[in-house]
């Protein structure tokens, strides 16, 4: 493997445990669309998403496909994630950079690096209870509560500080893959945000960015928004 630079803002954990992430890994930069390998020779792989997003789609039998996980800085992958017996693919929807080890030199690396066994727990902790947030709101939220739980999960993890005080962010995923992930048609899905635009909450500054002006008001919107808030840790928000 050869010795990687993260980026900056990718990984919440101490700059040491980011080097040593960083001197046994693969460095994969991505592009928009980009399929990353889920395994080397056969092997099993595992990402650490330094900058950008991913997202795994799978396919059943009979051709049945869904967005089934989102993956952001700071979140890791392992390929045994993806369901035996499916078509598996993990791809990058924005640009970024991504840290890749075969599973069993990561395995060596943890067990000899108590903080890398921590890191890597505390990132599928969290993941996990994402999912379950996620699994909650398509099976019990109304549709407008989906698209706003999912906005608010955006804003959370790649959104940065605007000067009208709200949060412009990320929106790496095409209305397709939104309605996809979010158990959606495309329709309805085009006319809750374009209710949203209406109303002044959501504007689009550029393609692929969102800025909510008023977070608050817009955690009023779904009732997951205290859970997301605590998960992503952001203690600045006031909501």
């Amino acid at each position: 493997m050869t010795g990687a630079r993260l980026s900056e803002r990718a990984i919440d954990a101490p700059k040491s445990i980011t080097g040593t992430l960083a001197a046994h890994s693969a460095m994969v930069r991505t592009r928009r669309g980009q399929s990353l390998s889920l395994s080397l020779d056969g092997a099993e792989t595992v990402y650490v998403v330094s900058s950008g997003s991913l997202m795994l789609r799978i396919t059943l039998p009979q051709g049945v496909r869904q967005v089934v996980t989102l993956l952001y800085p700071g979140d890791v992958f392992h390929s045994a994630f993806a369901p035996p017996g499916a078509s598996a693919r993990l791809s990058a929807v924005s640009p970024g950079e991504a840290l890749r080890f075969r599973w069993m030199a990561f395995c060596d690396l943890a067990a000899s690096t108590p903080e890398i066994k921590h890191f890597y727990e505390r990132a599928v902790a969290r993941q996990t209870a994402r999912a379950a947030i996620h699994t909650t709101a398509v099976g019990q939220f109304d549709c407008r509560q989906r698209v706003a739980t999912f906005l608010m999960e955006l804003a959370l993890s790649t959104g940065v500080g605007a000067p009208c005080g709200g949060l412009d962010f990320e929106i790496p995923l095409s209305r397709t893959d939104i309605a996809d992930y979010l158990g959606l048609n495309a329709d309805t899905l085009s006319r809750i945000m374009s209710r949203l635009r209406a109303s002044g909450l959501l504007s689009h500054p550029e393609r692929h960015r969102g800025l909510v002006r008023d977070v608050s008001e817009l955690a009023a919107l779904t009732p997951a928004a205290k859970p997301l808030i605590a998960l992503f840790g952001d203690g600045q928000l006031g909501v």
